[in-house]
Order: structure tokens, then C-alpha cells, then sequence
């Protein structure tokens, strides 16, 4: 009894050390499928974004995950996000879809000064006509997102491509993000426009992104100051299109210091009466905006001079 006992108490032993070592030789991996949806569109994994037309017909940021690091291979793993029946067509969210024509090919990229010249096959021509500057638009986005590029050449079997190929409208050489994203006219004479990026927080069934809007007008306010007063406006006619800035808060002064916007808010810009804090989709619309209009690394919140919360935008993307 005592032998049979003792066997018993050396295998219980002997499992407990198995397991153990079990354990320690496959440790839990964290899965990053406990994000919630509304999450995904600020983690630090998912920071690479492409651009895709939503739902609504909008040119919309969506952020994926890049495998590659090389400037010359991002471009060529975004292309093929952004290509029509593309090898990573499945891993798109439902309701995106890309812009670029199915079949369009690279033929040679090259970086220079923080230009890219890319050279597409002659498959980039089919795009059809309402969509053909939402392509040039999302193309701009998309690649301008990737460190180190801050314009393109965009070149056709060797050809700079100078007109969109429906309508023939002339195309700036090179393109880059001044030619604006969903463009949005309220202007009284051709003369004295402004163009301001704002970026608001969008939805489709449960899944949060962000989408910008380019406001062509002839206001001649400091982009800031549109940046704030658009985000605050309501309604925002656009349905897929929110902000959660409260509508009374004001912008009571800026500046910018050694490559810092200091932006100072009323209470209002709180997320409730008795918090300090922020809500995290103000800020991320605003960095945002800012990050399309002016050239700052910073960008510090301030209530009455207090310093509630500062943020670096360099990385943002």
C-alpha cells in the first residue's frame, strides 16, 4: 500500500514538472485579436496605413500591417494593397476597395531628395472615369505615408504621366499631398484659395477609421483655426463622417515653438465635467490635420496654460 502510494506521489511529481517545463518551453503568445475594432485605428502594430475607397465613396485611411522595410518594397507591398484582385485582396476590412487597376505592374521605382518616381505599366490607364482622381489621390496618400517620401513622379511606361486619362485635367509634377484628398469647394472667386486637410473619424458597421477631407476655400483664417472650427461644426452632412470635438469648444490661442504647436482650449475640449483628460479621437483628428498642414513634431494641449497632454506626430501616419 505504502509502494503503491509512494509510485503514485512520484508520477503526480513527475506530471507536474512536465507541465512545467511545458510552459516554459511554449510560453502564451498575446493575440492580437483582443483589440476591439474601434482600437485598431491608432495601435502602434497597425501604424502603416493605405488608402481605400469606402463605402461612401470616400478616400479613407486603412490601417494594415506592412511586412517589409525597405522603402522600394513598401511601395511595392502598398501598390499591391491598393491593386484591384490583388494576392492580399482578402485581408482588405469589408466595405474598402482598392483603386489601382487590376493587372498594373511596376516597372521600376527610384528615391531621390524624398521623390519617388515610380513607373507603372500601361494596365494603370483603365481606371474609369468617376474614380480616376480618388486613384491619383489615394496613390498620393498611400505612398507619402511611407518615411522618407514626400512626393512622386509618376511616370507610364516611361511616360510622366501629365493628364488623368478620362478627363484629361492636368496633373502637377511631381504629386504630392497639396493636391488634396476628397475635396470639399466653398469658395466665392478662383483667387486667394487655400486648400486644409481635416480628418474625421468614420464607420462602417462596427469597424473606426479615419477619412480626410481637403476644404478648398477662400477663408483666410490660419488652417488651424479651419482645422478646429470644422472639427466642432455640426451637422457634418457627410453621415459617414463624425467628430467628436464638443461644438463649444474654442480655440483661445496657438503657437509654435522650436517645431511645437502649443494649442490652447477652453474646458470644453475635456472629455466630460469632471475629467482632465482628452477623449482619444479629438486628439488623433487633430494630430492628424495638423501633421497634413504644417511642418511640427509636437503638438502640446494646454486648458488656462496648464499642460494637459503632448504628443509626438513625426511618426504619425
Amino acid at each position: 500500500m505504502l509502494k503503491r502510494t509512494f509510485i503514485k506521489k512520484i508520477c503526480l511529481a513527475f506530471f507536474c514538472l512536465l507541465v512545467l517545463l511545458i510552459l516554459y518551453l511554449f510560453p502564451k503568445v498575446k493575440s492580437n485579436n483582443a483589440v476591439n475594432s474601434k482600437t485598431l485605428v491608432t495601435v502602434k502594430e497597425l501604424n502603416d496605413v493605405v488608402y481605400l475607397l469606402d463605402n461612401s465613396g470616400l478616400v479613407s485611411r486603412v490601417p494594415v500591417s506592412l511586412r517589409s522595410e525597405e522603402p522600394d518594397k513598401l511601395v511595392e507591398e502598398i501598390i499591391t494593397y491598393m491593386t484591384v484582385n490583388s494576392i492580399y485582396s482578402n485581408l482588405l476590412p469589408n466595405g474598402f476597395n482598392p483603386l489601382i487597376p487590376e493587372g498594373t505592374k511596376i516597372i521600376s521605382t527610384s528615391l531621390s531628395d524624398k521623390n519617388l518616381k515610380l513607373n507603372l505599366s500601361s494596365d494603370f490607364l483603365s481606371m474609369n472615369r468617376t474614380n480616376e482622381t480618388k486613384v491619383i489621390e489615394a496613390l498620393i496618400y498611400s505612398l507619402t505615408s511611407i518615411e522618407g517620401i514626400n512626393s512622386i513622379t509618376l511616370l507610364v511606361d516611361g511616360e510622366i504621366l501629365t493628364k488623368l486619362p478620362n478627363s484629361k485635367d492636368i496633373l502637377p509634377n511631381p504629386l504630392d499631398r497639396s493636391y488634396g484628398i476628397n475635396k470639399q469647394y466653398d469658395i466665392d472667386s478662383i483667387k486667394d484659395t487655400t486648400k486644409t486637410t481635416v480628418y474625421y473619424l468614420s464607420k462602417n458597421d462596427n469597424y473606426y477609421y479615419y477619412t480626410p477631407v481637403t476644404k478648398v476655400s477662400n477663408d483666410k483664417k490660419e488652417k488651424i483655426e479651419i482645422i478646429i472650427n470644422e472639427l466642432k461644426s455640426s451637422p457634418i452632412y457627410e453621415t459617414s463622417l463624425m467628430s467628436y470635438l464638443n461644438s463649444e469648444t474654442t480655440l483661445k490661442n496657438y503657437n509654435i515653438l522650436n517645431s511645437e504647436m502649443i494649442l490652447e482650449f477652453n474646458n470644453a475640449i475635456l472629455s466630460g465635467i469632471k475629467s482632465d483628460k482628452i477623449l482619444e479621437e479629438v486628439t488623433y483628428a487633430v494630430n492628424l490635420s495638423i501633421k497634413d498642414s504644417y511642418d511640427v513634431e509636437k503638438v502640446t494641449y494646454e486648458i488656462d496654460k496648464k499642460k494637459i497632454a503632448t504628443f509626438d506626430i513625426k511618426d504619425l501616419e
